[in-house]
């Protein structure tokens, strides 16, 4: 088991370091987008990029899931060789399908989402972005099923900057707005795609066999249809505020979820890259594979409550870092809930990948789609009482009961006995401490960050007081890493 969980570390790091150097990257242009952009017109954005990913979801037909699945089955050994090119020449005629379904579409989409039909452009574009990235996802697969982080890192690493280069001529040299915007995006989904769809067919064996084709959209279709609603958990509130609110609320709720997002991308992707591969082979291989899943709920729920925690002490400074903008300033006390609902959706990862194991993606559906609904319920509730925090709350309380969910049937399948209690304390420790933080909204820039750092700090001494860790792990981690040296 330690090797399983050994490499899971080892790969978790890879692209943990890979997504922080992508988020480091995609900072270059988050003060372009907050200040080259209107507050309104950035929220045409945010629904432009929440369209965007709904028709990649529905595109990918959940086949690279699929590809993922049926790789890592000894049961499909003898047609591991004609899995990646039958995947992806099937993915290839979803991509031209959705991206055909949105040229069509254009003028009425651009009338719903940046209130103006003559703007077709704009969806036209995001059509183009959308086939690109439903065929990019075959190969990016391939590369995690290979076990491969790094060159996954790279790729992905080399398209943003891609998109950075874009930017910087089509935004800001050109100045075309959020045209020149979406043309970036475009631009470098496509170089992207080509690139490793390129690199992928020049390594695969070039062999379709319609017989894979149902048992990988069988498997993946479920998938999908449960991704959808998991996306309106995600991004859904954003149509909502468009519809009980404005577009300059969609934006002001867009950039929180863009800093909320930074757990979903260091902690939730990078942790699910890793996972998903080994916790299946864990399962499938090891006598014992429910202890590991006990170690990483533990270790997750710790280490990505002290992510919430500093990122949501830091995001008000650092808006006032990148924005001029006053408007975005209120986002502060959206981090919070928004945080720690990407935090649920990693321990939903760990949990659900037990259904995964056993086949039985079919339930997944009706859960997703009910937290999706209550979602919806609880943002139509509370957005007119509480404005953008209402619709924080709602999809902070639409994950903890899609996770909880999972987590019952999940157990009925394998007995894993997660320590719920120690994840309560936890997300406890982190409210507190957000809490006495707030009390320095008010004060100037550097007492304020300092009360912040130390509150941060705190929280590590604080697991060994709440026993979320005992001291004897401590010094054994210690003495581990001393040996190696």
């Amino acid at each position: 088991m330690s090797g399983f969980f050994s490499r899971l570390v080892r790969q978790s790091g890879v692209y943990a370091l890979g997504n922080v150097a992508l988020k480091l990257s995609g900072l270059v242009l988050i003060p372009l987008y907050l200040n080259l952009l209107s507050t309104a017109t950035y929220g045409h954005f945010a629904l432009l990029d929440t369209t965007a990913r709904l028709a990649i979801l529905l595109g990918g037909l959940g086949l690279a899931t699929g590809l993922l699945r049926f790789m890592t089955n000894a049961a499909y050994e003898e047609a591991h060789a004609a899995l990646p090119f039958t995947a992806l020449v099937t993915t290839g005629g979803a991509a031209v399908a959705v991206g055909a379904l949105l040229w069509g579409l254009a003028a009425p989409l651009a009338a719903l989402l940046v209130d103006d039909a003559s703007q077709a452009g704009l969806v036209r574009l995001m059509a183009v972005y959308a086939a690109c990235k439903v065929v990019e996802a075959i190969p990016t697969m391939l590369l995690r099923t290979q076990e491969r982080p790094g060159l996954y890192v790279t790729a992905t690493l080399a398209e943003m900057l891609v998109l950075i280069g874009c930017v910087f001529l089509f935004l800001v040299r050109l100045d075309r707005g959020l045209q020149g915007v979406m043309e970036a995006y475009a631009v470098s989904a496509g170089v992207g795609a080509v690139v490793l769809c390129g690199g992928m067919l020049a390594t695969v064996k070039w062999e379709f066999r319609a017989d894979l084709v149902r048992p990988l959209a069988r498997f993946g279709a479920p998938l999908v249809v449960a991704g959808l609603a998991s996306l309106f958990l995600n991004l859904g509130d954003r149509y909502l505020l468009k519809i009980l609110v404005d577009a300059e609320g969609v934006g002001v709720y867009d950039w929180a979820g863009r800093l909320g997002g930074v757990i979903n991308m260091f902690f939730v992707q990078s942790f699910q890259l890793a996972f998903g591969v080994l916790g299946l082979k864990a399962l499938g291989e090891e006598p014992d594979g429910a202890r590991l899943y006990r170690r990483v709920f533990r270790h997750y729920a710790a280490w990505s409550g002290w992510g919430v925690l500093g990122l949501s002490l830091l995001a008000l400074d650092f808006t006032y870092l990148v924005s001029d903008n006053p408007a975005y300033l209120s986002a502060e006390v959206l981090v919070l809930p928004i945080a720690l609902g990407f935090m649920a959706y990693g321990i939903y990862y760990v949990v659900v990948n037990v259904l995964y194991a056993s086949g039985r993606t079919r339930v997944l559906p009706p859960m997703v789609f009910g937290a999706a609904l209550l979602n919806a319920v609880l943002n139509l509730l509370l957005i007119p009482a509480l404005g953008l925090l209402g619709a924080a709350f709602a999809t902070l309380a639409a994950y903890a009961f899609l996770t909880a969910l999972a987590a019952r049937v999940a157990e009925r399948q394998i007995r894993v006995g997660y320590a719920w209690g120690k994840l309560a304390q936890v997300v406890g420790l982190v409210v507190g401490l957000f809490l006495l933080g707030r009390l320095s909204v008010e004060w100037a820039t550097i007492p304020r960050l300092a009360l912040r750092l130390v509150l941060i700090l705190a929280y590590l001494p604080a697991l060994l007081l709440l026993r979320i860790y005992r001291i004897e792990e401590v010094k054994e981690f210690a003495a581990r890493l001393a040996a190696r040296r």
